[in-house]
């Protein structure tokens, strides 16, 4: 294929190049589990876990109903046997050589293949592949992995230690969590239960290569100028014996050359190194900044054996780097892609499920609508979590979300002897190798929030370390995240930013918001008002959250109408923050009247979680480029439960994300009211000048218009400004302040871009008053539309329908006295006529 304005020629720089395998073996049927010990046989799914696998057996309950938690605890003190068996024919087996690959288990295996021994596993995020033809038999063959108690397997080790380490979220007496190489999160986290699970949590299968495998393979693009640029091929790969093989790179979704290359394998390991050059190409873009383009690689190889293979790559062209160095403020912390610099819009994410095998696809892609509808651009993999999935980072690519990505250590120090940091340093290559090639992922960093505990969280106190303690345990933390992981970034991904531990600053000086990136608490662990949100404001805010309830429908998944006090046993158990009823409370009650009844808590709960959000990210958005991003803690949930989180387990958007979506809009108006002026900032994330016209208006809780501004502005590219300071008293006159609302708003060639509302009290103190709403209904392209009035301003409105779960277009909204509102909902085209009721709440209904 040519094309005159791109072509890709290949320059060769080094003689050896590579293939893979040409035939897999999914062993995904057939499988059976049972406790060691016992007698008994049943079905198991795989991929899966110990916990799925008793529930489909009906031998568990739902672990996240009610308090079933509590009573499953005996299941990670066990052992467990997972077995099957498989056929093998004669044409397989003569195959020269068989790998057995296990991508993923979970966590400490012994695998037997016809009842001998074969391999060993003792890390969840390392896939174990075996050599396995010699084992193998023509006809019936039997593939049994003993798991061990994680539990039970690192005790000794930690008894031997002597000490405990400062792992304040593992939910047990005995800090275990440390010692093993497993989601930390599974051990219990202030948001999530404790689940240990053990099983095969990612496919299992035989490899059949005739000659040539792969191993790894890495399409590494470099910007040279704004015409060309260079992809870099590594192929690793073995030959069973010498070969000649002819390996063909074609591009499938664009008119580049098609190039041929001979290369000359030497039995046993080979490294291919090859380049193109790709000259008029096209840039990937983080979302809001232009196309997430990917350029679509096939490698074909065949030797003359006959062996063959392919591998795809999808490439995005483009350069990330962290800008994080002294500057006339501090010490800087934001992203520069191709040059530009973003202000990261986004949320920590955790793992979608305590469970991790029931993630299917379908919710992968509905996460990415959740984050796209929000107008973030960047994810936070938390490293208390997983390495994801590789379909996680394949949609990171594909929609243009950069991805932060921790390794997996998280608020605890960690063992430093040389079987633990030899596991670590396997992991980390594995893992790294595995990512590197995704133009999403941003940074590697070393760790959440470890350092800043170390120093300023009491560890040394709390937990009586003596002196010498101390100097090992720190010593230990050095040599795992300031030597071992750069070391290992720096030789296989070595021009990603890596850092050993975020927050760089902690939060209690002021002069901790001039340096890098922080975790800002001070709002919900130390009490602090929202109004603090304003005040502390970082160069990079990489954490800040306050919790909510689920909503009553979601709550009701999991509870008895005995349960529905937040105060109950089965409440509390599903609220892992030992004082989150009572912050929520206490903050609720600054700025709402006391909720008269359960479910009316929880409302108001989401309504205040969202609004404190909202001061927080419309505060680091006007201080751009001072601050370059506002990552708020957290997205998702794994379980049903209080958490800081925007979207519930169900997949239910709490009012943060709604609130989340119009904060992160790239066209923002925000408005400060201070010291009686009414400031208004004018926020662009845009790449060019717009032009616009602003409405400013105050009015009467019943519409009555008090102040009507408007004004044609100028939207200044890729920044933040105050445009103008008002004088509030000039404003607003003689009428009372406890029933005005600002209307502040942007159209851009007529279409509304932003728009907000502003009090000039708390909520409480707001004359709000019973409304009268009209509304009709009506179905028109798989979509409910709802049109709404009001006679007077309604606040926070809530809609529901009775059985659908689908989010709405927008929702928790204030509704503008006598002004129509349309909000849609997804509705499927099996419509039959029967449209449920519309359910309506506001906070007035709290009361």
């Amino acid at each position: 294929m040519t094309n005159q304005s791109r072509n890709v020629h290949i320059e060769q720089e080094n003689a050896t190049t590579g293939a893979a395998t040409e035939d897999i073996k999914y062993l995904a049927t057939g499988w059976k589990f049972k406790e060691e010990g016992t007698d008994s046989w049943y079905h198991a799914t795989v991929p899966g876990c110990n916990f799925t696998d008793l529930l489909s057996n009906e031998l568990i309950g739902d672990p996240f109903y009610r308090d079933n938690e509590e009573h499953l605890q005996w299941i990670e003190k066990k052992d467990w046997v997972y077995e099957t068996d498989f056929i093998i024919t004669a044409a397989e087996l003569d195959h020269a050589r068989i790998e057995l690959v296990c991508k993923g288990l979970d966590t400490y295996a012994t695998i037997y293949l016809n009842d001998r021994e074969i391999a060993s596993n003792d890390n969840q995020f390392v896939e174990c592949v075996t050599e396995v033809r010699p084992d193998l038999v023509v006809g019936k063959n039997k593939l049994r992995i003993h798991f061990h108690s994680p539990i039970a397997y690192v005790r000794e080790k930690a008894e031997k230690v002597g000490i405990t380490y400062p792992a304040g979220n593992d939910h047990s007496d005995d800090k275990l969590s440390v010692f093993s190489r497993k989601a930390p999160y599974h051990f219990g986290w202030d948001w999530g239960p404790r689940f240990v699970t053990s099983g095969i949590w990612r496919p299992v299968f035989l490899k059949f290569i005739k000659n040539i495998n792969i191993v790894d393979s890495y399409f590494k693009p470099e910007i040279i100028s704004e015409n060309k640029a260079v992809i870099h091929v590594s192929i690793s790969l073995t030959a069973h014996e010498k070969s000649e093989a002819k390996l063909t790179i074609s591009c499938l979704n664009e008119a580049l050359n098609t190039t041929n290359h001979i290369a000359f394998l030497e039995k046993g390991h080979n490294e291919v190194k090859i380049k193109f050059s790709v000259n008029n190409y096209k840039k990937w873009w983080p979302r809001g900044f232009g196309e997430a383009h990917l350029y679509h690689f096939a490698v074909n190889i065949k030797d003359h054996h006959g062996s063959t293979c392919s591998i795809f790559k999808k490439v995005g062209i483009r350069k990330i780097e962290v800008i994080n160095k002294p500057d006339e403020h501090g010490e800087s912390f934001y992203f520069q892609v191709n040059g530009v610099p973003v202000f990261a819009k986004g949320a920590n994410y955790i793992p979608q499920d305590s469970f991790l095998t029931r993630v299917s696809e379908e919710r992968y892609h509905q996460l990415y609508a959740d984050v796209l509808a929000a107008n973030m651009n960047m994810i936070r993999v938390w490293g208390g979590g997983i390495y994801e999935d590789d379909l996680f980072y394949d949609l990171a690519d594909q929609h243009g979300i950069l991805v932060w990505q921790d390794f997996m250590f998280a608020c605890t120090l960690y063992p430093g002897d040389a079987s633990f940091l030899q596991n670590v340093e396997k992991e980390a290559i594995s893992n790294i190798k595995r990512l590197r090639g995704h133009a999403s992922i941003a940074l590697w960093c070393g760790n959440n929030e470890v350092r800043v505990g170390w120093h300023h969280w009491g560890w040394q106190e709390e937990y009586n370390y003596s002196k010498d303690d101390q100097q090992w345990l720190f010593r230990d933390y050095k040599q795992l995240f300031e030597k071992l992981l750069p070391e290992v970034v720096a030789e296989h991904d070595p021009e990603r930013f890596y850092f050993p531990s975020s927050p760089i600053s902690n939060f209690e000086e002021e002069k901790d918001f001039s340096v890098g990136d922080v975790h800002y608490w001070g709002v919900w662990h130390k009490e602090a008002p929202f109004s603090d949100y304003e005040k502390c404001v970082p160069r990079f805010m990489s954490e800040y959250g306050f919790q909510s309830f689920p909503i009553f429908e979601s709550v009701k998944k999991y509870t008895l109408a005995e349960d529905w006090d937040i105060n109950s046993p089965v409440m509390k158990l599903h609220q892992k923050h030992p004082r989150g009823n009572q912050l929520i409370k206490d903050y609720l009650l600054q700025d709402y009247n006391e909720a008269r009844d359960f479910e009316s808590f929880l409302y108001l709960s989401q309504i205040l979680q969202a609004h404190g959000i909202k001061i927080a990210i419309e505060a680091h958005r006007r201080n751009k480029p001072y601050c370059m991003g506002s990552l708020y803690w957290q997205l998702n949930d794994c379980w049903p439960v209080a958490s800081w989180s925007g979207i519930d387990y169900y997949g239910r958007w709490k009012a943060l994300h709604y609130f989340v979506k119009k904060a992160f809009k790239d066209i923002l108006l925000s408005c400060k009211i201070a010291d009686d002026h009414l400031s208004t900032y004018l926020i662009s994330d845009r790449l060019e000048n717009e032009k616009g016209r602003l409405y400013l208006q105050i009015l009467t809780l019943d519409g009555e218009v008090v102040t009507d501004l408007k004004e044609e502005v100028e939207l200044k590219a890729n920044t933040s400004y105050l445009y103008k300071k008002h004088d509030l008293k000039g404003l607003i006159g003689s009428n009372d302040i406890h029933n005005l609302v600002i209307y502040a708003g942007i159209e851009i060639k007529n279409e509304l871009m932003s728009e907000n509302i502003y009090y000039l009290v708390p909520t409480k103190d707001l004359m709000l008053r019973k409304p009268a709403i009209k509304y009709s209904v009506k179905h028109e392209n798989d979509q409910l539309k709802v049109l709404l009035q009001s006679d007077v301003l309604v606040k926070n409105l809530y809609l529901r329908f009775d059985g659908l779960s689908a989010n709405f277009s927008d929702n928790f909204f204030d509704l503008m006295p006598k002004r129509e509102k349309e909000v849609t909902l997804p509705f499927a085209s099996t419509y039959n006529g029967n449209i449920p009721k519309l359910k309506m709440t506001s906070v007035v209904d709290t009361y």
